[in-house]
């Protein structure tokens, strides 16, 4: 019903298009609404990707197998809210041997094009990510073609010595594990030659930071995946910021449409330019009507 009732409102806005025109900006529209983000999640076997999923989105994400890396193609998670659907792709685990290695750096540049954005979990008590900066320089730094936003999470900073310091009830590091936690930042972000605020240190089990990471996702992701990608959030993490952040982009995405489909059309100058003048008030009206789509 609110899907319905947004179109509606959406069309009286769109009442000055000539008709042909209005019904094309209708069909790319839907597509806006329904597109499906699709996330890479990669990270040795044992970082917690499953947990950590898990206690981002509303569907269970099923466990991986964490006994061996039985398969060496990317399994699929398709996750469904109400009329939206999201697709992880829980990309194999770097990291088990050479030559398995080889054959996963040719998967994740043929995997590319297809992601919206890649969440590279670490585990923040390791002590070594010369696999992770190997394959980082291989695949990623190294990629020629417009690359997907990369967020590297350092999970379960919980277990940051001393470990028994972690204020449980407040969910909060003591003063001694937040300094360390932030040494392993820096530390991370030399050996991964990265900026170290691309690295956000969480805790599922710690309940940390995970507001944080969702405003990251959300303002990294292309634009037309960040609206379809917040009902899939737990409650907690729809955020005024987050929803601020999605439903401005759903705006800017509706803008690049009609300009898009206007520019496609052929039309007198003048009516092109008199149609271009009300894109912004469609796509204010779009930003207000934003909860009949995505909430």
């Amino acid at each position: 019903m609110k899907h319905s009732s947004g179109y509606a409102l959406i069309r009286r806005h769109l009442r000055r298009y000539p008709y042909a025109l209005r019904q094309h900006l209708i069909k790319e529209l839907n597509l806006l609404v329904t597109y499906e983000p699709v996330i890479g999640i990669m990270g040795k076997t044992g970082v917690g990707k499953s947990s950590l999923c898990n206690s981002l989105f509303r569907s269970e994400v099923c466990a991986v197998n964490a006994v061996e890396a039985c398969t060496r193609q990317p399994q699929r998670v398709r996750l469904r809210f109400g009329n939206h659907y999201l697709t992880l792709v829980d990309l194999p685990g770097v990291g088990e041997s050479q030559a398995r290695d080889g054959e996963y750096r040719e998967l994740y540049r043929e995997l590319m094009p297809q992601l919206d954005m890649v969440l590279w979990v670490l585990k923040a008590d390791d002590r070594a990510f010369s696999v992770e900066e190997q394959f980082y320089q291989d695949v990623f730094a190294q990629y020629g073609r417009l690359k997907p936003p990369l967020v590297w999470v350092l999970n379960q900073v919980d277990k940051t010595e001393p470990a028994e310091q972690w204020n449980w009830p407040s969910a909060q590091p003591s003063a001694l594990q937040a300094e360390r936690i932030a040494q392993k930042v820096q530390a991370v972000a030399r050996q991964l030659s990265i900026a170290e605020n691309d690295i956000l240190p969480v805790s599922v089990r710690g309940r940390y930071r995970l507001s944080r990471l969702v405003e990251a996702m959300i303002t990294r992701l292309p634009k037309q995946a960040r609206s379809p990608l917040v009902p899939h959030f737990q409650t907690g993490y729809r955020t005024e910021a987050v929803i601020s952040t999605a439903s401005s982009s759903f705006g800017d995405a509706v803008v690049d449409v009609i300009d898009k489909v206007i520019e496609l059309v052929p039309l007198p100058q003048v009516a092109r330019t008199a149609l271009q003048a009300v894109t912004h008030t469609v796509a204010h009206a779009a930003r207000s009507l934003w909860g009949f789509f995505f909430s």
